[in-house]
C-alpha cells in the first residue's frame, strides 16, 4: 500500500462522519421497533379449534415479532401462532 493512500484514508472518515452521526438522531417514535424502546402492542388471535380468544396487552421492545411470543405465553400456548396479530398501540 502506498503511503499517500494511507493519509487520505483518515481523510474520508472524517468527511462521512457527520452524516452518521445524524442519522440516530430520529425521534422515538419515527422508529417503534427499534431495540431498547418500550411499545405497547393489542394482540389477538385463534385458537387451534377456531376460536377467537380474549385480545391481549403487552409491551415489547424487539419489535412485533417479541410481542406475538409474549401474546402465546399469555395465551398459554392455546393460540395458533400463525394466528397471531399484533399492532402497536
Amino acid at each position: 500500500m502506498s503511503v499517500r493512500f494511507l493519509i487520505g484514508l483518515p481523510a474520508a472518515v472524517l468527511a462521512v462522519a457527520p452524516v452518521f452521526a445524524l442519522a440516530g438522531t430520529a425521534p422515538a417514535q419515527a422508529l417503534p421497533s427499534r431495540p431498547g424502546i418500550s411499545v405497547n402492542y393489542s394482540c389477538t388471535a385463534q385458537t387451534w379449534a377456531g376460536d377467537t380468544l380474549p385480545t391481549v396487552s403487552v409491551t415489547a421492545t424487539q419489535g412485533v415479532r417479541q410481542a406475538q411470543g409474549q401474546a402465546k405465553t399469555l395465551w398459554s400456548g392455546t393460540a395458533k401462532f400463525s394466528t397471531i396479530t399484533c399492532t402497536p398501540v
